[in-house]
């Protein structure tokens, strides 16, 4: 949704760099706090740690009260940003591609709003009632983290190469999505059952199971993908997109920014800096670790020190 109301001229450059620094978040926060946390050899359980509890005892171990009322205001305002955007993307899915595409096409701006308030409410009471469930049963943030590429990271090339690629195949995407989702959970649940015995949290969380079940899951979902849209290409030319209609009759004047040629050059840039970034971040930057092994102490004070730099740029841009 932020996507579609940004302005074409500063939506690619701004997702890249939103990506950019909302790994900060993550990066700066597991090396300080979590570091923090064995620094002062905090008594924080195994079980605790899963569950999401290091920062905010190595905040108030820190600064005392004033450190868990800064996490606690950190951590709402990250919930409600989150779960506000899942709310409006799920309630826009529905009214637009289901409510308004199939069950009532001639529907009224009046109408849609009462709907996508009621997919809002529904929704987020369903959000509430599955977060308790998964909390009473024992699934940590951890867990359900990496569960989720499993579960879903089959649809992630699909995706990319259906806004992407004109050849894709739809069918080819929704087979690469199942396919890939289904192999994932299968190579999940093998792995873990093969190397610790037994299938439950404890062992389907562990790292190999959950890295064969994701690499399962996003490569098979790809593959299956880029070969039914090479042997049956759909060849789709966006003139459907272009053909529909808006809720009101309200039209805006021509935007130069729309040009076909501005898009396409918007197009070029975000690929080639996603693909450089991506290749950085996830090859590269591990490949260039692993002759490390244990950390000496000037490759840790390196890695703090970009930890650091990283964060103060992220929080400061």
């Amino acid at each position: 949704m932020s996507a579609i109301a940004a302005r074409p001229s500063s939506t690619h450059k701004g997702y890249l760099l939103g990506g950019l620094v909302w790994f900060a978040v993550p990066f700066s926060l597991a090396t300080s706090l979590g570091l923090g946390a064995l620094a002062l050899d905090l008594p924080i359980t195994a079980a605790e740690a899963a569950k999401g509890l290091v920062p905010p005892a190595t905040a108030t171990a820190l600064m005392g009260k004033p450190g868990s009322v800064l996490l606690l205001t950190m951590l709402f305002m990250a919930v409600t940003s989150a779960g506000s955007a899942e709310l409006v993307a799920v309630s826009s899915l529905f009214t637009y591609d289901i409510y308004r595409t199939y069950v009532n096409p001639g529907a009224s701006g009046k109408q849609i709003l009462l709907v996508s308030r009621a997919v809002i409410l529904a929704f987020g009471c369903c959000m509430g009632v599955l977060a308790v469930v998964l909390n009473l049963v024992g699934v940590s943030l951890g867990w359900m983290y990496l569960a989720m590429g499993v579960v879903v990271g089959s649809a992630v090339i699909p995706i990319a190469l259906l806004l992407l690629w004109s050849k894709a195949n739809a069918f080819g995407a929704m087979l690469g999505t199942i396919s890939g989702c289904v192999l994932g959970v299968i190579v999940w649940l093998t792995v873990a059952k093969v190397q610790y015995g037994r299938v439950n949290l404890d062992t389907t969380g562990r790292n190999a199971p959950m890295l064969a079940g994701n690499l399962v899951s996003i490569l098979v979902g790809g593959a299956v993908h880029c070969v039914c849209s090479l042997v049956s290409p759909q060849n789709y030319d966006w003139e459907s997109c272009r053909r529909i209609t808006t809720v009101e009759s309200v039209t805006a004047e021509d935007d130069d920014e729309l040009q076909e040629a501005k898009l396409v050059h918007a197009k070029r840039w975000i690929v080639k800096w996603g693909l450089v970034f991506t290749v950085v971040i996830v090859v590269l930057w591990p490949a260039l670790s692993v002759p490390a092994g244990r950390f000496s102490l000037g490759y840790f004070t390196l890695w703090a020190a970009i930890a650091i730099a990283w964060g103060t740029v992220g929080s400061t841009t």
